[in-house]
């Protein structure tokens, strides 16, 4: 089994919580050519993605699952990473508990409503 099998079912998870804008297949494509990064843990795994704006560039934490404690370790990391690439800062959407885990850090809140059809 490899890294991106193993991790699979923490990002899945987090797709599901996120309203399924994108499969595991979405996620490994991107990741494949270069639009997103793998971050494996032994209990977690994230994916970021670098985005461009006309005045920032951010690294976007794009999904997480796994050991919370874990990943708090990782975004280290990522932090560490966000600089070496540039990125003038870190985002994440996520669920509502991620600002309690971050509140001294939160500058915005992303909302998503889900619109019925």
């Amino acid at each position: 089994m490899n890294e991106w099998e193993r991790c699979g079912p923490w990002i899945q998870a987090a797709l599901d919580h996120g309203g399924n804008l994108f499969s595991l297949d979405d996620v490994l494509e991107a990741i494949q050519i270069g639009q997103a990064q793998f971050w494996p843990g032994k209990n977690c795994a994230l994916i970021t993605e670098l985005k461009k704006y006309p005045q920032k560039k951010i690294c976007n934490v794009w999904l997480a699952g796994g050991d919370l404690e874990e990943i708090k370790h990782i975004v280290t990391y990522i932090r560490l990473f966000a600089k070496q690439t540039d990125c003038d800062a870190i985002t994440l959407q996520g669920r509502p508990g991620w600002q309690k885990i971050y509140k001294q850090r939160l500058k915005a809140v992303t909302l998503m409503e889900e619109v019925s059809k």
